[in-house]
């Protein structure tokens, strides 16, 4: 009688055990499934790379530093919780930019004013989406010097150049906000 109990035992042991294991699986399998989908990554453009020669030591402030050129980009610089800027380390463009267009010497001076100017940081509109959608790349002597990205739906601003602000990431007030606003439509970008 004793032998048939702990033979019981074993095989009820043995079907919880069968059992919980595929409970287990299951579970594993709906949790899984219940994932979110892997976030968006950027993609870069192997075609066109740009040389780079970015000095961090340039400011907007003062007059700004020299350029011969700059490029402005409608694009799109938001992946999941990541920003980019237009260009990566490696001098290859972000693949998701739309429309180009080079700037004039009095839009670039105004692009300067607007970025260098401390007054455009004070008071900011405190908003944090920051989904850069206007890019800025600035050229001297065929390289890229300086760059920078702009989100108009929360107002803040990034750079390689130093800002007014003093920083290279910063938010912005809603004057500056509709002064770029108004500036980017006028370029027929969008």
């Amino acid at each position: 009688m004793m032998k048939a109990a702990i033979t019981f035992i074993i095989l009820i042991s043995s079907i919880i055990t069968s059992y919980t294991q595929k409970e287990v699986k299951n579970e594993n399998k709906t949790l899984a499934s219940q994932q979110p989908p892997p976030l968006p990554e950027a993609k870069w453009l192997d075609s066109g790379k740009v040389k780079l020669a970015i000095d961090t030591t340039l400011t907007h402030k003062k007059g700004a530093f020299e350029c011969d050129s700059v490029i402005i980009v409608d694009y799109n610089g938001a992946f999941g919780e990541h920003t980019y800027l237009p260009l990566n380390d490696k001098g290859q463009w972000i693949a998701t930019i739309k429309k180009t267009k080079r700037l004039l010497e009095d839009q670039l001076n105004f692009i300067q004013i607007i970025f260098g100017s401390k007054s455009s940081f004070k008071n900011p509109k405190m908003v944090f989406c920051y989904e850069p959608r206007i890019g800025l790349i600035y050229y001297r002597n065929n390289k890229v010097i300086a760059q920078s990205a702009v989100c108009l739906s929360c107002c803040r601003m990034e750079s390689t150049a130093k800002l007014g602000s003093g920083d290279n990431y910063a938010s912005y007030n809603t004057e500056t906000n509709e002064k770029i606003a108004k500036f980017y439509d006028q370029l027929n970008l969008q």
